[in-house]
């Protein structure tokens, strides 16, 4: 499925009813519907009458969930049509079931004995029913359409706050990359060459993503970037990975350069400092629903006389990368931090939504 199609079916006008949550909001607006014709007949002189209530919301269900299995058989044809031949054609399914329906109810009556056989009242009740119908369904539609329309903007709108956001985390990436190299020059000229190759290729993958990337690729190119920073820092760089198999990692998907820039803050406040080796260690979980993403690096002595000033070096790197994720993501992705003793830890965890290739 590509990205261009999943966009298409996220923001099709009808929700997907095999969802609980949107079939839920269809039979509540189904039974208001259904209270709403059995008080409309009623006059000063007709009291309420259940009876007929409970008519309205038995047949009305019937075609609120006899609509909502169709359209969920049809909805990879209604998405590739234009939006009014779509809603067109959701109109006449519903005005099918209705008519249909409205048949059956009036010849089972009429079997049952507990109504007359008259063409001209079963024609009436089934223009009645296809009018309040129509009513109904023409504002459920409008208001659809209206929702799409938004959810289209707010799309447009998020696409764009994301490309600001990573704006701001590329050039800071590239700073401090360009650092790395002009800081091995002066130690070992033809290592430097050695790590500006390793750096090129870098950029490449780096400029060339955009938006979403796979865990893999990410994974790969937090490698590139250790591997650069271990030629400058020796033995004192030390890292553990703890990661799903290749092809799990390829099926996940994050925000390109999301797990690099909190790399790059372990080694920057958790390793460059001491002069010991020290640990990093990524762990890597995911389930059904959410990816989980741990990163641990030690405290060094000279960091716990001045805590706020490493506070100080995260704050940018980590507030990019959560405002990332909770625009890409909404609410559901998280990302804190937690500082112990001697060890300080970065937590991250977004919503898993899996798309078939």
């Amino acid at each position: 499925m590509t990205n261009a199609r999943i966009d298409r079916d996220y923001t099709f006008f009808l929700p997907r009813f095999s969802e609980a949550g949107a079939l839920l909001r269809l039979l509540v607006v189904t039974n208001l519907l259904a209270l709403f014709s059995a008080l409309v007949p009623m006059t000063a002189a007709q009291n309420f009458s259940w009876e007929q209530y409970f008519v309205y919301v038995f047949f009305m269900n019937w075609v609120a969930l006899s609509f909502a299995i169709i359209a969920d058989k049809l909805r990879s044809r209604l998405i590739r049509m234009p939006r009014i031949r779509a809603a067109a054609v959701c109109a006449v399914i519903v005005s099918s079931i209705v008519v249909l329906y409205t048949f059956i109810v009036n010849q089972l009556l009429i079997y049952l004995h507990l109504m007359d056989a008259d063409p001209a009242l079963m024609w009436r009740r089934m223009g009645h029913n296809l009018l309040l119908t129509m009513i109904a369904g023409g504002v459920l539609l409008h208001y659809l359409y209206m929702r799409e329309r938004l959810v289209v903007r707010e799309r447009a709108e998020l696409s764009a706050r994301l490309d600001t956001l990573q704006a701001r985390i590329r050039p800071h990436f590239l700073f401090n990359s360009m650092n790395t190299v002009l800081s091995l020059i002066d130690i070992d000229s033809r290592r430097a060459g050695v790590v500006v190759e390793d750096l090129s290729a870098l950029f490449r993958a780096s400029l060339q993503s955009a938006g979403e990337v796979s865990l893999y690729d990410e994974v790969v190119l937090c490698r590139r970037y250790l591997a650069i920073e271990t030629v400058r820092l020796g033995d004192r760089l030390q890292v553990e990975w703890q990661t799903p198999d290749e092809e799990t990692l390829r099926r996940i998907k994050i925000p390109s350069l999301t797990l690099q820039p909190l790399l790059e803050n372990a080694v920057v406040h958790g390793v460059e400092p001491g002069s010991r080796p020290s640990l990093i260690t990524v762990l890597i979980e995911w389930s059904a629903n959410e990816v989980k993403i741990v990163v641990n690096n030690p405290i060094q002595p000279t960091q716990k006389v001045l805590p706020e000033r490493a506070a100080t070096g995260n704050q940018m790197a980590l507030k990019n990368i959560h405002d990332r994720l909770q625009a890409q993501y909404g609410m559901t992705a998280r990302l804190s931090t937690h500082r112990a003793q001697d060890l300080f830890t970065a937590y991250l965890s977004y919503p898993f939504n899996q798309t078939p290739s």
